[in-house]
Formats: structure tokens, C-alpha cells, sequence
């Protein structure tokens, strides 16, 4: 209700310190992560209700971008999101799956991204926020979420799908055919339609137009992809 109530003043023109407009509609907002991505020292904590699969989107690349430079991720999400983003545990391992009840992310525990009403034409809108108030009460959400929630992959498993099968997947929703996916991944056409029938059994597809649809989270999955049983170490040679 604060949030909204501030949103309000803020497109009314009032002052309202600490807190602007990140973006309206997915490819401001992602934009407008994009630009603090680089600024991000420590730590991220994000929550979404549910997340959709965007085989154009730069999230994933942001994620791997801030966990090379040694930033703690945390991201939560409902099981709901398996369904329409069947490939979440497989490029966002990280994530855990708990009870969701607001979409925010606070960043290195003194900046707050949430989201807001809706714009007057139904794009989402994401709101940023430096009030001490706000940033301590969201934290505190969160960390009662983390609390209640638990690894989407169990440790000692692998994620249903390689890092290269999910470039894969991506090339395949964009429409592009074996040849322009193994030429562009350097990868042979062989590899190429192993992955994809690696990725049809994992979600229970019978076809490739219906991989497709269910990797966009166009119905239910038939089948949840699960993690794999991690094989055991190579023992290691000795002189």
C-alpha cells in the first residue's frame, strides 16, 4: 500500500525522497537492472511470485555477470514458475522455491528495487527506492521467505539441463534451425539434436513445435524436468 501511495505522488508530480521510477514495461525495466548491475557490491536479494521464460531476455547473463564477480545471489519463486519457465533450475540453479508474497529485490541491503501498480496501458512498472524504512521492512520479508523456502536443486544433484542445452533451447524457441544453432554455438549437428531430444524428454515433448510452446510456458508441463543425480568424482590418479 506505501509503495502504491508513493507511485501516486511520484506520476502526481509531489516529492517523494528515496524513491523514483525504475522503468515501465520488461525491456525499461531490465534497462534500468542492467545500468546498477555494475554499481552492486555485495549482495542481492530478489523475490518474484512467478517468473516467465524470455528466450530474448538479458537476465541470465546479468545473474552469471554478478556471480563471476563474487556477488551473493538470492532469488525465490513459487513452484509455478517450473511451469512456465521450465528451464529456471537449469540456468538459475540458485533459485529456491518458497511462498512468495511480494515481487522486490533489495541490493547490498541499502537499495530497493519493487514492483508497482500497473501502468495506465497494463505494462508492469518497477519502483527504486532508498528509504531506510522500506529497504529494512523488505529485507525483513524476505529473509522470513528465505527461511520458509528451500533449494529448487537439492545439493548433490545437477539441473535437469546443461548450461549449452539451454543456449540450445533459446536458439530453438527464436525458430532457428540445427545448422544456424550448431554454427553459431560451434557445435556439430549431431550435438545439436541430442540436445533437443534431451530437451524433449525432459519436459515431455513430442515435437519440436511443442517443445517450444512449453518452454514459453504455454500449458502446464506434461512432465517438470527434475534434477539429475550428480555422478560421482573420478577418483584421482596417483603417481
Amino acid at each position: 500500500m506505501q509503495v502504491a501511495v508513493l507511485a501516486a505522488d511520484w506520476l502526481a508530480g509531489r516529492r517523494t525522497p528515496g524513491f523514483r521510477r525504475l522503468g515501465v514495461g520488461l525491456a525499461q525495466i531490465e534497462a534500468g537492472f542492467a545500468a546498477i548491475e555494475p554499481t552492486v557490491r555485495d549482495g542481492v536479494c530478489s523475490m518474484q511470485p512467478r517468473m516467465g521464460y524470455d528466450p530474448h531476455s538479458r537476465a541470465v547473463e546479468l545473474d552469471d555477470q554478478s556471480r563471476r564477480r563474487g556477488i551473493r545471489m538470492r532469488y525465490i519463486t513459487t513452484e509455478r514458475s517450473l511451469a512456465l519457465y521450465p528451464l529456471i533450475t537449469s540456468e538459475m540453479p540458485h533459485v529456491q522455491f518458497g511462498p512468495v508474497p511480494v515481487q522486490l529485490m533489495v541490493i547490498d541491503d541499502r537499495t530497493l528495487v519493487i514492483a508497482g501498480p500497473l501502468s495506465e496501458t497494463g505494462q508492469p512498472t518497477a519502483w527504486l527506492a532508498t528509504r531506510a524504512d522500506l529497504v529494512e521492512r523488505s529485507r525483513a520479508i524476505f529473509e522470513a521467505t528465505w527461511a520458509r523456502s528451500r533449494p529448487a536443486v537439492p545439493e548433490g544433484m545437477d539441473p535437469p539441463f546443461t548450461r549449452r542445452q539451454c543456449e540450445v533451447a533459446r536458439r530453438v524457441v527464436r525458430g532457428a534451425k540445427d545448422a544456424g544453432i550448431a554454427r553459431e554455438l560451434d557445435i556439430s549437428l549431431r550435438t545439436v539434436a541430442a540436445d533437443v531430444a534431451q530437451l524433449m524428454q525432459g519436459v515431455g515433448a513430442t515435437s519440436r513445435a511443442e517443445l517450444a510452446m512449453i518452454l514459453l510456458g504455454g500449458t502446464d508441463l506434461p512432465r517438470s524436468p527434475r534434477p539429475r543425480p550428480r555422478p560421482p568424482a573420478e577418483p584421482a590418479e596417483h603417481d
